[in-house]
């Protein structure tokens, strides 16, 4: 095993064998960022992985155009299962199956494909299922945002770190590509995610030769999440993540959960992913992430909060969104004000699940 003092990816040896990871990526209308994160996926040096793409509901021709990636870019005898939901659920189909266990790591894919646009809890909560009621079942699921880049010792190194500290939950570094000094990577607080610009986070004490760093929650744009997390969570209903939630605030919910019941959770400093910048939100400044934004904060507020923090949180949070509108507004950006305002009432009235006018909001951006 590497040293906390360094790392070689050539020189990392297993016992047992290297953990079979699922990398879950999901795609909405998203191809082209899909097919360069797919890219990247394949230059991976880690040995054991399996690579899950679900589509969420796309109306463009993102099946097929995955699928041609497919044929084009893997070597032959590569092998390729695609399910819908209901199969994917089921664990795959059995010659399909046998097929990837034969495939080499980077010659292997699954593509589901899901009827609806299920959001990010959702479509990874498929892919999830799918790795723990397949034959071969995986030890880790690797959460991987389609418009995102890793490098060739990403996944290995997150497997080192993991074993390393023995966490349940590793993350990684984000950068953003267009401006690379934006580098998202904590230490991340649940109390300074709720109450910034307030209470900022504290640099962990007496962690300088280790090449992670804990962490309250990680940026579910890149996150390692071991098996019994998963099995701990949300075996029992198959909701991993919380489906509720639809579009962002899931890594702080899945984490507060992992937290009650005293997993570790740790940032790798030595691991960096490049984000694109979140387009298949629409990219920064979209409706859908200024509404979900304010309305997830106040819904999870409700769910990780005590009463009297929850209380400051929402006196707070309700001046703050009423300036972000006021903001909006004086800057001519009347549909972003819109949002936010539609956003913190939805919060404030507990409404979840996909905004009313997600689909045409997506249409419109599009």
């Amino acid at each position: 095993m590497a040293s906390e003092q360094g790392f070689n990816s050539s020189e990392l040896a297993w016992e047992p064998p290297p953990p079979l990871v699922v990398i879950s990526i999901l795609n909405w209308n998203g191809w082209r960022e899909t097919l360069e994160c797919l890219g990247s996926v394949r230059r991976l040096e880690y040995p054991n992985f399996l690579t899950v793409v679900v589509d969420n509901g796309s109306r463009n021709d993102s099946v097929d155009r995955i699928k041609a990636w497919t044929r084009e870019n893997l070597t032959p005898g590569y092998a390729m299962a695609e399910y819908s939901d209901e199969a994917a659920l089921g664990g795959g189909e059995e010659e399909s199956e046998a097929a990837l266990e034969r495939a080499p790591s980077a010659n292997r894919l699954v593509l589901i494909r899901n009827k609806e646009n299920r959001g990010f809890s959702g479509g990874h909560n498929v892919a999830i299922h799918y790795a723990l009621e397949r034959k071969q079942v995986a030890d880790d699921v690797f959460l991987l945002n389609n418009d995102s880049v890793v490098s060739p010792d990403c996944l290995a190194r997150l497997i080192s770190v993991q074993q390393s500290a023995g966490a349940g939950i590793v993350g990684a570094i984000v950068t953003e590509k267009e401006n690379p000094r934006i580098r998202l990577e904590g230490p991340f607080s649940f109390r300074a995610s709720f109450f910034a610009p307030f209470v900022r986070d504290r640099e962990e004490s007496g962690t300088s030769e280790k090449r992670y760093r804990h962490s309250d929650f990680v940026i579910g744009t890149a996150m390692l999440i071991r098996r019994d997390v998963l099995a701990a969570i949300g075996g029992s209903s198959g909701d991993y993540l919380p489906s509720r939630l639809f579009f962002s605030g899931e890594e702080q919910a899945f984490c507060f959960a992992a937290k009650r019941r005293n997993y570790v959770i740790v940032m790798a400093k030595d691991v960096v992913v490049e984000h694109l910048g979140g387009r298949s939100a629409g990219g920064k400044g979209s409706t859908l992430m200024y509404y979900y934004g304010q309305r997830n904060s106040v819904l999870l507020a409700k769910m990780m909060l005590p009463f009297h923090y929850r209380i400051l949180f929402y006196s707070l949070n309700l001046s703050l969104s009423l300036g972000r509108v006021a903001k909006n507004l004086l800057r001519r950006r009347s549909k972003a004000a819109w949002a936010v305002l539609h956003g913190v009432l939805d919060g404030y009235r507990g409404r979840v699940g996909k905004w009313r006018y997600h689909d045409s909001e997506t249409t419109a951006s599009g």
